[in-house]
Protein backbone atom coordinates (compact mmCIF):
# COMPACT_ATOMS: atom_id res chain seq x y z
CA UNK A 1 0.00 0.00 0.00
CA UNK A 2 1.32 3.45 -0.90
CA UNK A 3 0.31 6.38 1.28
CA UNK A 4 0.41 9.50 -0.85
CA UNK A 5 -1.20 12.87 -1.20
CA UNK A 6 -1.72 14.27 -4.64
CA UNK A 7 1.19 16.48 -5.66
CA UNK A 8 -1.08 19.12 -7.16
CA UNK A 9 -3.07 19.26 -3.94
CA UNK A 10 0.16 19.81 -2.07
CA UNK A 11 0.86 22.81 -4.27
CA UNK A 12 -2.57 24.29 -3.79
CA UNK A 13 -2.41 24.81 -0.04
CA UNK A 14 -1.49 28.43 -0.77
CA UNK A 15 -2.70 31.10 -3.13
CA UNK A 16 0.22 32.36 -5.17
CA UNK A 17 0.81 36.13 -5.17
CA UNK A 18 1.92 38.01 -8.24
CA UNK A 19 5.47 37.73 -9.54
CA UNK A 20 7.88 39.92 -7.60
CA UNK A 21 9.03 43.08 -9.32
CA UNK A 22 12.54 44.49 -9.16
CA UNK A 23 11.21 47.39 -7.12
CA UNK A 24 9.66 44.96 -4.62
CA UNK A 25 13.02 43.32 -3.96
CA UNK A 26 14.89 46.61 -3.84
CA UNK A 27 12.41 48.25 -1.50
CA UNK A 28 12.35 45.28 0.86
CA UNK A 29 16.08 44.55 0.85
CA UNK A 30 16.61 46.06 4.33
CA UNK A 31 13.76 43.96 5.75
CA UNK A 32 15.10 40.81 4.07
CA UNK A 33 18.55 41.43 5.52
CA UNK A 34 17.09 42.11 8.97
CA UNK A 35 15.10 38.87 8.85
CA UNK A 36 18.24 36.85 8.16
CA UNK A 37 20.40 38.77 10.64
CA UNK A 38 17.87 38.28 13.44
CA UNK A 39 17.68 34.55 12.72
CA UNK A 40 21.47 34.23 12.80
CA UNK A 41 21.54 35.88 16.19
CA UNK A 42 18.57 33.92 17.52
CA UNK A 43 19.94 30.53 16.49
CA UNK A 44 23.65 31.25 17.08
CA UNK A 45 24.74 30.88 13.46
CA UNK A 46 28.07 32.62 12.66
CA UNK A 47 27.39 33.33 8.99
CA UNK A 48 25.13 32.93 5.98
CA UNK A 49 24.87 33.37 2.24
CA UNK A 50 21.28 33.92 1.07
CA UNK A 51 19.72 34.63 -2.31
CA UNK A 52 16.36 35.24 -3.97
CA UNK A 53 16.11 35.03 -7.76
CA UNK A 54 13.07 36.18 -9.73
CA UNK A 55 12.27 36.95 -13.36
CA UNK A 56 12.51 40.66 -12.53
CA UNK A 57 15.59 40.81 -10.35
CA UNK A 58 17.70 39.18 -7.68
CA UNK A 59 18.70 39.78 -4.08
CA UNK A 60 21.82 38.15 -2.63
CA UNK A 61 23.53 38.80 0.66
CA UNK A 62 26.52 37.47 2.59
CA UNK A 63 26.28 38.02 6.34
CA UNK A 64 28.40 37.19 9.37
CA UNK A 65 31.70 35.34 9.44
CA UNK A 66 33.04 32.35 7.52
CA UNK A 67 35.93 31.96 9.97
CA UNK A 68 35.08 33.11 13.49
CA UNK A 69 38.64 33.02 14.83
CA UNK A 70 40.00 35.09 11.95
CA UNK A 71 36.89 37.29 11.72
CA UNK A 72 36.80 36.59 7.98
CA UNK A 73 33.42 37.58 6.55
CA UNK A 74 31.29 35.23 4.50
CA UNK A 75 31.63 35.77 0.76
CA UNK A 76 29.02 35.09 -1.90
CA UNK A 77 31.43 32.69 -3.62
CA UNK A 78 32.13 30.63 -0.48
CA UNK A 79 31.56 26.87 -0.54
CA UNK A 80 29.29 25.45 2.17
CA UNK A 81 28.45 21.84 3.00
CA UNK A 82 24.85 21.26 1.90
CA UNK A 83 24.33 18.02 3.86
CA UNK A 84 21.01 16.36 2.90
CA UNK A 85 20.45 18.55 -0.15
CA UNK A 86 22.75 15.83 -1.52
CA UNK A 87 19.73 13.51 -1.52
CA UNK A 88 18.03 15.58 -4.22
CA UNK A 89 21.02 15.01 -6.51
CA UNK A 90 21.15 11.26 -5.79
CA UNK A 91 17.48 10.70 -6.59
CA UNK A 92 17.77 12.79 -9.75
CA UNK A 93 20.64 10.63 -11.02
CA UNK A 94 18.59 7.52 -10.23
CA UNK A 95 15.63 8.87 -12.22
CA UNK A 96 17.94 9.71 -15.13
CA UNK A 97 19.14 6.09 -15.16
CA UNK A 98 15.55 4.88 -15.10
CA UNK A 99 14.74 7.14 -18.07
CA UNK A 100 17.75 5.86 -19.98
CA UNK A 101 16.87 2.25 -19.20
CA UNK A 102 13.82 2.24 -21.47
CA UNK A 103 11.85 0.04 -19.11
CA UNK A 104 14.70 -2.17 -17.93
CA UNK A 105 14.77 -0.33 -14.58
CA UNK A 106 11.60 0.75 -12.79
CA UNK A 107 10.74 2.80 -9.73
CA UNK A 108 8.57 -0.05 -8.51
CA UNK A 109 11.30 -2.67 -8.88
CA UNK A 110 12.41 -4.19 -5.56
CA UNK A 111 15.91 -3.17 -4.53
CA UNK A 112 16.71 -6.86 -4.08
CA UNK A 113 16.60 -7.22 -7.85
CA UNK A 114 19.83 -5.22 -8.01
CA UNK A 115 21.53 -5.37 -4.60
CA UNK A 116 21.77 -8.19 -2.08
CA UNK A 117 21.88 -7.77 1.68
CA UNK A 118 19.18 -5.09 2.06
CA UNK A 119 16.70 -6.13 4.77
CA UNK A 120 13.25 -6.71 3.24
CA UNK A 121 14.93 -6.15 -0.13
CA UNK A 122 12.44 -8.37 -1.92
CA UNK A 123 9.67 -5.94 -0.95
CA UNK A 124 11.25 -2.48 -0.70
CA UNK A 125 11.08 -0.66 -4.02
CA UNK A 126 13.30 2.03 -5.47
CA UNK A 127 10.35 4.41 -5.11
CA UNK A 128 10.06 3.68 -1.40
CA UNK A 129 13.76 4.34 -0.91
CA UNK A 130 13.47 7.65 -2.76
CA UNK A 131 10.33 8.91 -0.97
CA UNK A 132 11.34 7.77 2.54
CA UNK A 133 8.74 5.02 3.00
CA UNK A 134 11.04 1.97 2.99
CA UNK A 135 10.93 1.28 6.73
CA UNK A 136 14.70 0.72 6.92
CA UNK A 137 16.57 1.57 10.12
CA UNK A 138 18.53 4.84 9.93
CA UNK A 139 22.24 4.18 10.33
CA UNK A 140 22.86 7.57 11.98
CA UNK A 141 20.58 6.50 14.86
CA UNK A 142 22.82 3.53 15.68
CA UNK A 143 24.70 4.07 18.98
CA UNK A 144 27.80 2.34 17.58
CA UNK A 145 27.96 4.77 14.68
CA UNK A 146 27.53 7.78 16.94
CA UNK A 147 30.24 6.50 19.27
CA UNK A 148 32.64 5.82 16.40
CA UNK A 149 31.97 9.22 14.86
CA UNK A 150 32.53 10.96 18.18
CA UNK A 151 35.76 9.06 18.79
CA UNK A 152 37.22 9.90 15.38
CA UNK A 153 35.22 12.47 13.36
CA UNK A 154 37.82 12.49 10.57
CA UNK A 155 37.78 8.72 9.96
CA UNK A 156 37.17 7.76 6.35
CA UNK A 157 34.23 5.41 5.89
CA UNK A 158 33.10 3.13 3.10
CA UNK A 159 29.43 2.84 2.16
CA UNK A 160 29.37 -0.79 3.31
CA UNK A 161 30.76 0.21 6.70
CA UNK A 162 27.97 2.76 7.11
CA UNK A 163 25.29 0.33 5.96
CA UNK A 164 26.52 -2.26 8.44
CA UNK A 165 25.28 -0.04 11.28
CA UNK A 166 21.77 -0.32 9.84
CA UNK A 167 21.87 -3.87 8.50
CA UNK A 168 24.20 -5.88 10.75
CA UNK A 169 23.47 -4.76 14.31
CA UNK A 170 21.50 -7.23 16.43
CA UNK A 171 20.84 -4.55 19.05
CA UNK A 172 18.05 -3.00 16.98
CA UNK A 173 15.45 -4.17 14.49
CA UNK A 174 16.49 -3.92 10.86
CA UNK A 175 13.17 -2.49 9.66
CA UNK A 176 10.65 -0.27 11.43
CA UNK A 177 7.49 -0.98 9.41
CA UNK A 178 6.23 -2.58 6.23
CA UNK A 179 7.43 -0.69 3.15
CA UNK A 180 5.02 1.85 1.70
CA UNK A 181 2.84 2.11 4.79
CA UNK A 182 4.48 5.09 6.53
CA UNK A 183 6.77 8.04 5.90
CA UNK A 184 9.95 8.07 7.97
CA UNK A 185 12.96 10.14 6.96
CA UNK A 186 15.97 7.82 6.76
CA UNK A 187 19.54 8.36 5.59
CA UNK A 188 20.03 4.65 4.93
CA UNK A 189 17.64 4.94 1.99
CA UNK A 190 19.94 7.28 0.10
CA UNK A 191 23.05 5.26 0.90
CA UNK A 192 21.37 2.28 -0.76
CA UNK A 193 20.36 4.36 -3.80
CA UNK A 194 23.90 5.70 -4.18
CA UNK A 195 25.26 2.18 -4.07
CA UNK A 196 22.68 1.17 -6.69
CA UNK A 197 23.79 4.03 -8.96
CA UNK A 198 27.37 2.82 -8.77
CA UNK A 199 26.28 -0.73 -9.53
CA UNK A 200 24.20 0.33 -12.53
CA UNK A 201 26.77 2.70 -14.03
CA UNK A 202 29.98 0.87 -13.18
CA UNK A 203 31.35 4.24 -12.09
CA UNK A 204 31.75 6.03 -8.78
CA UNK A 205 28.80 8.17 -7.73
CA UNK A 206 30.80 11.37 -8.08
CA UNK A 207 31.69 10.41 -11.66
CA UNK A 208 28.02 9.75 -12.47
CA UNK A 209 27.01 12.98 -10.74
CA UNK A 210 29.54 15.01 -12.70
CA UNK A 211 28.53 13.51 -16.04
CA UNK A 212 24.76 13.66 -15.56
CA UNK A 213 24.20 16.85 -13.54
CA UNK A 214 27.24 19.01 -12.80
CA UNK A 215 28.53 19.32 -16.38
CA UNK A 216 25.13 19.73 -18.12
CA UNK A 217 24.01 22.40 -15.65
CA UNK A 218 27.48 23.99 -15.32
CA UNK A 219 27.79 23.75 -11.54
CA UNK A 220 31.53 24.31 -10.97
CA UNK A 221 31.20 24.91 -7.23
CA UNK A 222 29.25 21.74 -6.48
CA UNK A 223 31.20 18.64 -5.50
CA UNK A 224 30.90 15.27 -3.78
CA UNK A 225 33.59 14.95 -1.10
CA UNK A 226 35.11 12.19 1.04
CA UNK A 227 37.66 13.88 3.33
CA UNK A 228 37.28 16.94 5.59
CA UNK A 229 38.35 19.95 3.51
CA UNK A 230 36.03 22.05 1.39
CA UNK A 231 37.17 23.70 -1.87
CA UNK A 232 38.42 27.26 -1.52
CA UNK A 233 36.98 29.70 -0.71
CA UNK A 234 34.91 28.06 2.01
CA UNK A 235 33.09 28.71 5.24
CA UNK A 236 34.05 26.77 8.34
CA UNK A 237 31.24 24.88 10.05
CA UNK A 238 30.34 25.40 13.71
CA UNK A 239 28.25 23.60 16.30
CA UNK A 240 28.17 24.45 19.99
CA UNK A 241 30.56 26.68 21.91
CA UNK A 242 34.05 26.47 23.34
CA UNK A 243 34.66 26.95 27.07
CA UNK A 244 35.42 30.56 26.23
CA UNK A 245 32.00 31.01 24.64
CA UNK A 246 33.25 31.15 21.04
CA UNK A 247 31.67 29.06 18.27
CA UNK A 248 33.08 25.51 18.28
CA UNK A 249 34.39 24.40 14.91
CA UNK A 250 32.88 21.12 13.70
CA UNK A 251 35.18 18.96 11.58
CA UNK A 252 33.93 15.68 10.11
CA UNK A 253 34.85 13.42 7.25
CA UNK A 254 32.30 13.77 4.47
CA UNK A 255 32.61 10.00 3.99
CA UNK A 256 30.66 9.52 7.23
CA UNK A 257 27.64 11.07 5.49
CA UNK A 258 28.21 9.46 2.10
CA UNK A 259 25.45 9.56 -0.49
CA UNK A 260 23.09 10.93 2.17
CA UNK A 261 24.96 14.19 2.70
CA UNK A 262 28.54 14.52 1.41
CA UNK A 263 28.16 17.37 -1.09
CA UNK A 264 29.19 21.01 -1.03
CA UNK A 265 27.94 23.87 -3.17
CA UNK A 266 27.77 27.63 -3.57
CA UNK A 267 24.95 30.14 -3.59
CA UNK A 268 25.26 30.62 -7.35
CA UNK A 269 25.12 26.89 -8.06
CA UNK A 270 22.04 26.39 -5.89
CA UNK A 271 20.31 29.18 -7.82
CA UNK A 272 20.69 26.93 -10.88
CA UNK A 273 19.95 23.63 -9.14
CA UNK A 274 16.68 24.83 -7.57
CA UNK A 275 14.83 25.36 -10.89
CA UNK A 276 16.39 22.26 -12.46
CA UNK A 277 15.25 20.11 -9.55
CA UNK A 278 11.70 21.44 -9.26
CA UNK A 279 10.98 21.87 -12.96
CA UNK A 280 12.68 18.65 -14.04
CA UNK A 281 14.88 20.01 -16.81
CA UNK A 282 17.03 16.85 -16.67
CA UNK A 283 14.14 14.37 -16.71
CA UNK A 284 11.25 13.29 -18.95
CA UNK A 285 7.96 14.94 -17.88
CA UNK A 286 6.33 11.63 -16.91
CA UNK A 287 9.10 10.87 -14.42
CA UNK A 288 9.25 14.42 -13.06
CA UNK A 289 5.49 14.32 -12.46
CA UNK A 290 5.97 11.37 -10.11
CA UNK A 291 8.35 13.38 -7.93
CA UNK A 292 5.35 15.42 -6.74
CA UNK A 293 3.52 12.37 -5.34
CA UNK A 294 4.18 13.45 -1.78
CA UNK A 295 3.68 12.28 1.79
CA UNK A 296 2.80 14.49 4.73
CA UNK A 297 5.77 14.62 7.12
CA UNK A 298 4.27 15.84 10.40
CA UNK A 299 3.72 12.31 11.78
CA UNK A 300 7.49 11.67 11.78
CA UNK A 301 9.02 13.64 14.67
CA UNK A 302 12.51 13.00 13.31
CA UNK A 303 11.79 14.44 9.86
CA UNK A 304 13.18 17.75 8.68
CA UNK A 305 10.39 20.30 8.41
CA UNK A 306 8.46 20.04 5.15
CA UNK A 307 4.77 20.30 4.34
CA UNK A 308 5.20 17.12 2.27
CA UNK A 309 8.00 14.96 0.84
CA UNK A 310 8.07 13.34 -2.59
CA UNK A 311 10.77 11.62 -4.63
CA UNK A 312 13.98 13.15 -3.36
CA UNK A 313 12.49 16.60 -2.80
CA UNK A 314 10.13 18.27 -0.37
CA UNK A 315 7.49 20.97 -0.49
CA UNK A 316 7.09 24.01 1.79
CA UNK A 317 4.39 26.60 1.12
CA UNK A 318 4.11 25.52 -2.52
CA UNK A 319 7.87 25.75 -3.13
CA UNK A 320 9.78 22.53 -3.96
CA UNK A 321 13.36 21.72 -3.04
CA UNK A 322 15.43 20.19 -0.27
CA UNK A 323 17.06 21.04 3.04
CA UNK A 324 20.12 19.72 4.84
CA UNK A 325 21.60 20.10 8.29
CA UNK A 326 23.98 18.87 10.92
CA UNK A 327 27.58 18.92 12.11
CA UNK A 328 28.35 22.55 11.39
CA UNK A 329 26.19 23.42 8.40
CA UNK A 330 22.58 23.86 7.31
CA UNK A 331 21.20 24.59 3.84
CA UNK A 332 18.04 24.87 1.80
CA UNK A 333 17.06 25.52 -1.78
CA UNK A 334 13.43 26.00 -2.87
CA UNK A 335 11.85 26.90 -6.20
CA UNK A 336 8.36 28.23 -6.93
CA UNK A 337 7.42 26.77 -10.30
CA UNK A 338 4.48 28.99 -11.27
CA UNK A 339 6.38 32.24 -10.64
CA UNK A 340 9.86 30.96 -11.54
CA UNK A 341 11.37 32.16 -8.26
CA UNK A 342 14.16 30.53 -6.27
CA UNK A 343 15.46 30.92 -2.72
CA UNK A 344 18.74 29.44 -1.45
CA UNK A 345 20.08 29.63 2.10
CA UNK A 346 23.53 28.49 3.25
CA UNK A 347 24.49 28.55 6.95
CA UNK A 348 27.70 27.61 8.76
CA UNK A 349 26.14 26.75 12.13
CA UNK A 350 23.90 23.89 13.30
CA UNK A 351 23.02 24.45 16.95
CA UNK A 352 19.29 24.28 16.10
CA UNK A 353 17.56 22.17 13.47
CA UNK A 354 15.53 23.51 10.53
CA UNK A 355 16.90 27.05 10.69
CA UNK A 356 16.92 27.44 6.87
CA UNK A 357 13.19 26.67 6.72
CA UNK A 358 12.55 29.18 9.50
CA UNK A 359 14.50 31.82 7.56
CA UNK A 360 12.69 30.85 4.36
CA UNK A 361 9.32 31.33 6.06
CA UNK A 362 10.38 34.73 7.38
CA UNK A 363 11.55 35.82 3.92
CA UNK A 364 8.17 34.84 2.47
CA UNK A 365 6.48 36.96 5.13
CA UNK A 366 8.63 39.97 4.23
CA UNK A 367 7.65 39.50 0.58
CA UNK A 368 3.94 39.15 1.45
CA UNK A 369 4.03 35.54 0.22
CA UNK A 370 3.38 33.72 3.49
CA UNK A 371 0.59 31.12 3.27
CA UNK A 372 -2.70 31.98 4.91
CA UNK A 373 -3.46 30.87 8.43
CA UNK A 374 -5.20 27.51 8.35
CA UNK A 375 -3.58 26.47 5.07
CA UNK A 376 -1.69 23.68 6.82
CA UNK A 377 1.72 24.95 5.74
CA UNK A 378 4.61 25.14 8.19
CA UNK A 379 5.09 28.73 6.96
CA UNK A 380 1.54 29.79 7.82
CA UNK A 381 1.00 31.91 10.94
CA UNK A 382 1.13 29.45 13.83
CA UNK A 383 2.62 26.75 11.59
CA UNK A 384 5.28 24.24 12.60
CA UNK A 385 8.03 26.27 10.97
CA UNK A 386 8.18 28.28 14.17
CA UNK A 387 7.61 25.48 16.64
CA UNK A 388 8.73 21.98 15.65
CA UNK A 389 12.33 21.99 16.87
CA UNK A 390 14.59 18.96 16.89
CA UNK A 391 18.08 18.56 18.35
CA UNK A 392 20.79 19.34 15.81
CA UNK A 393 22.15 16.14 14.27
CA UNK A 394 23.56 14.72 11.07
CA UNK A 395 20.59 14.08 8.81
Amino acid sequence: MRLTINGLAALLVVAFPAVLSASDLSARAPQLENAVTEALQEFHVPGAAVGIWTENGDWTKALGVADAAASRPVGLRDHFAIRSVTKSFVVTVLLQLIAEGNGSIGLDDPIGKYLSGVPNGAKITLRELADMTSGLYDYVADPRFRAALGADPTREWTTDELLAFAFDDASHQLTNFEPGTRYQYCNTNTLVLGKLIEALTGATFDEALRRKILLPLVLPGTKYLRATRLPRPFALGYQGETDAGAPEQAVISFSGLGFAGAMVSTLRDLSVWGPALAEGSLLPPELQKQRFEAHATAADPGSPIYDAYGLGMGQVAGWWGHTGEGLGFEAAVFHQIERNETVAILLNGSDTSDVPVRIFCRLLAVLDQAPAAGSGSVCAPGGDGGGRLRPAAAD
